[in-house]
Formats: structure tokens, C-alpha cells, sequence
């Protein structure tokens, strides 16, 4: 709002009057846009600067999109898997990238979207990494989404946890290579987004539908997407709550039967090519993948204590980024600094969370428990995985990014609440700590750990 004193003739006479004028404000959704912006500028320099295969498990889902575009259907066998292949090193270039198919189990729904793609570009590597990026976004505006549905009018906290959820380094390498992981974690903030926003109002008929197609198609997707299903039912059975039980119990079940009966045709192809109960082809994937490093195995080397020892610390560091198929890590300094920001966003959303929490109302308490329940679902799926296979990889744990994201948002938010101004552009602060780190762990650690 601004003023200004100008002169007016009345009845002939000249007065001072005082006019208000009302400039232009910030858009109301400045951070989202300005999040995205960042996302895909700073995606497509992953895109173009990381070299063809220093991705995890990229020439494998390569392969099974290159399969469909020549009208066959992927299925996994022994012959896919060769230790002597994977992991690629970080300055391989002449990788027999045609050899490696051990992802041919995984659902079609990604890589069905991207056979035009594909087929435009003659399988352009970095059209198709573009694409994945792109469909990454979504997940980005779903997060942002979320925040806003649970705190209304707040934008600078959703955009806050939008930039966390976007810029994370290790994710944007992730969501900028060539993989069904963006699609999957797209579909499941949408249906996060979709379960949060049944707690501000009763879900309708066509509401539950919409979250059961959502859900379904992520398990076309990625068996990780499956987490959808535990999220959808727990939305449906605590939101609504003046609803009778029965009435949400009723829409929980309706829910789970459309989902399931969405995935039902991908079951019974699993069952019916891999036999036995293999309705996601991991049983007939475990088989193939044989030689690779157990959790017995490495117990057995390392000592339970040793074991724990580097599932902390390799998870930690490919959490926020070691990059290619894990074989370019940063510093120990960039590590260390990651360490204490990690500890002082903990502390800081606990300290949210016993003294800001008591001004939550009943519906953002359900939302809160919602996405907590999520972060809970994405360790113990993270835990049970490694209980089989060593696969400390941090990038397994970002089905919950979209709690972290918030809890981390909150935190730093609570402790810029003694100002005003902090608080409006908490975002922007963030949006650059996040753009520096991407830029340096881009040019100074991928680019020369790829001999690139």
C-alpha cells in the first residue's frame, strides 16, 4: 500500500487530496513457482552434465522401456543379472548398457508413458531423463500442496518444505536420471495430498474413487507406491470423524477393493509368468539377483555392531548425496555440515512440536498423524529390505520426504518466529542454501568424481 498527495480542483478550487494506491502484490503462490523454477533449471544441468549410466540402476529401466517400444513385454530371468556388470564405476564410458535388464519385474506404468518419448527421440537418454525430471514436479507441487492444505494461507512454510522435498541433492540426481522412482513418489504425494485434504472436509463418493485410481496406478508403478493402500485406509477411517464408523469404515473398504482391483490384472500376469504367490515379481527378482551381498552375509563379516555402523552412515550420505551408483561421495566436511543441519532441523521441530503443537486444531492433528504414520511406513519398508539385501541406499527412504520436508519446515519456521519478516522469506533462504548446495555437490563433486 502506498500514499501519495495530489491536487484536485472542486466547485473550482484546487484541494490536496490523498489517494491509496494498491501496487501489485508478491503472487500468492511466488514460492512454488520460484521452487520449481529452481528444480527444473538446476534437474536439467543433472540431466546434461551427469554422463549416460551414472545413475543407479539406469541402463536396466532403459532397457525395459527400449523393450516396449519393440512391442515386447519385459520379464526378468537369471541371465539378467551380472555382478561383473553393476555397479558401473563412476568413469566407465563404453558400458554395455544393452546387458543389463535385472529391473524387467518392476510394473509397466513409467516406462508405458515414456514409449513416446522414446520412440520421438530414437531413445534419447537425456530426452528421457528430461521426462522422468518432469514428472517429478509433480510430486514438488503435491508437497507444496500438502503444507498449504494442512496450514491454510501459510505459503512461505509450504514453499519452505517444497524446497527440502525438491532440492534435496541426492533426490534431484535421482528424479533426473532415467527412473521409475519419479513416478512412483509423484503418485504417492498425490495421494497424500488427496487423504490430507478429506480431514478439512467429508470425502464424496467421487473423492474416494479419485484417491483409489491414484492409488492404483502407483502400484502399476513401483512396489514402493504400495504404501499408498495403509495411507488411503488410515485418511478414510480418522478423517470425517462426526461420520458414523461404519460410514468410514464402508469408504476405507470401497477404497482398498477399487485399488486392488485396478492391480488386479498386473497380479495375475505376475502370478501367472513367475508362478507360485509372485504377484510382484520380487520372488522371481531375488532369484535373479543371486550373489548379491545379504544382511546375513555382511553380519556375518562385519559383527551386528559393524553392520549397524555402516547402515547409519552409508544411509546418511547417500540420504543427502553419493552419487552415481554410490561411488561418488562427498567430502567428509560437506558430510560433517550436512550432520549438524540434519540434528539442528530435528531439534528445532521438536521444540515445535512441545511448544507450537498445542495450537493445531483436530483437523491438522489428523494430518499430522497421517504423515507421520507415513515417515513410520517408509522406515520399517527401508528396515525390511535391508533385513534381506545390503541396499543402504538413502534415496529408499524418500517415500517419507514429504513429512521430512514439513517437519524440517516447521522447525526452522519456529525459530524464525520472533520475526515477521524471517518467517515471510524462511523460503527464499532456504531456496538458496538448497540452490548453492546443489551447484557445488553438481561442479565440484559429480562433475570431477565422473572424470567428466
Amino acid at each position: 500500500m502506498k500514499s501519495a498527495v495530489v491536487l484536485s480542483a472542486v466547485d473550482g478550487r484546487w484541494q490536496k487530496v490523498r489517494l491509496t494506491l494498491q501496487l501489485p502484490s508478491m503472487s500468492k503462490h511466488t514460492p512454488l513457482v520460484a521452487v520449481l523454477l529452481a528444480y527444473l533449471v538446476i534437474g536439467s544441468l543433472f540431466v546434461m552434465r551427469v554422463p549416460a549410466w551414472q545413475a543407479p540402476d539406469e541402463p536396466a529401466h532403459y532397457n525395459y522401456a527400449a523393450a516396449l517400444v519393440r512391442g515386447e513385454w519385459p520379464v526378468i530371468e537369471a541371465s539378467d543379472w551380472d555382478p561383473a556388470l553393476v555397479p558401473i564405476a563412476p568413469d566407465a564410458r563404453n558400458v554395455p548398457a544393452d546387458r543389463i535388464h535385472y529391473e524387467d519385474h518392476q510394473p509397466p506404468l513409467f516406462y508405458v508413458l515414456g514409449v513416446p518419448v522414446f520412440a520421438a527421440t530414437n531413445g534419447s537418454l537425456t530426452a528421457l531423463r528430461l521426462w522422468s525430471l518432469l514428472i517429478g514436479a509433480v510430486g514438488v507441487a503435491a508437497c507444496y500442496g500438502v503444507v498449504l492444505s494442512l496450514f491454510p494461507g501459510r505459503t512461505a512454510l509450504a514453499g519452505a518444505a517444497a524446497v527440502f522435498y525438491a532440492l534435496l541433492p541426492q533426490h534431484l540426481h535421482i528424479m533426473a536420471s532415467y527412473n521409475n522412482d519419479a513416478l512412483s513418489e509423484a503418485l504417492l504425494a498425490l495421494t497424500v495430498l488427496q487423504a490430507v485434504r478429506m480431514f478439512a472436509k467429508a470425502p464424496s463418493r467421487g473423492q474416494v474413487l479419485l484417491l483409489s485410481l491414484t492409488a492404483g496406478l502407483g502400484m502399476w508403478t513401483k512396489a514402493q507406491a504400495y504404501l499408498a493402500l495403509p495411507i488411503g485406509v488410515l485418511a478414510l477411517l480418522t478423517a470425517d470423524s462426526s461420520a458414523l464408523f461404519s460410514t468410514r469404515m464402508k469408504r476405507a473398504v470401497q477404497f482398498g477393493l477399487v485399488a486392488i482391483a485396478i492391480a488386479a490384472p498386473l497380479w495375475l500376469r505376475n502370478i501367472s509368468t513367475y508362478g507360485g504367490f509372485d504377484f510382484l515379481g520380487l520372488q522371481a527378482h531375488n532369484r535373479a539377483v543371486t550373489g548379491q551381498l545379504t544382511a546375513a552375509e555382511l553380519i556375518a563379516k562385519e559383527g551386528a555392531g559393524g553392520y549397524l555402523r555402516e547402515a547409519a552412515q552409508t544411509t546418511f550420505q547417500s540420504f543427502w548425496g553419493q552419487f552415481g551408483w554410490m561411488s561418488v561421495p562427498a567430502g567428509a566436511r560437506i558430510y560433517q555440515a550436512l550432520l549438524l543441519f540434519t540434528l539442528a532441523s530435528a531439534a528445532a521441530f521438536k521444540l515445535w512440536w512441545w511448544r507450537g503443537r498445542t495450537s493445531l486444531d483436530v483437523r491438522q492433528r489428523g494430518g499430522m498423524l497421517l504423515l507421520a504414520s507415513l515417515y513410520v511406513l517408509s522406515l520399517f519398508a527401508y528396515v525390511w529390505y535391508n533385513a534381506q539385501f545390503v541396499q543402504f541406499q538413502g534415496r529408499y527412504l524418500y517415500t517419507g520426504l514429504i513429512p521430512i520436508a514439513l517437519g524440517a519446515a516447521l522447525g526452522w519456521e519456529w525459530l524464525a518466529r520472533r520475526s515477521i519478516l524471517a518467517q515471510r522469506w524462511l523460503w527464499a533462504a532456504v531456496l538458496l542454501v538448497f540452490v548453492g548446495l546443489d551447484l557445488y555437490m553438481l561442479l565440484r563433486v559429480i562433475v570431477p568424481g565422473m572424470g567428466n
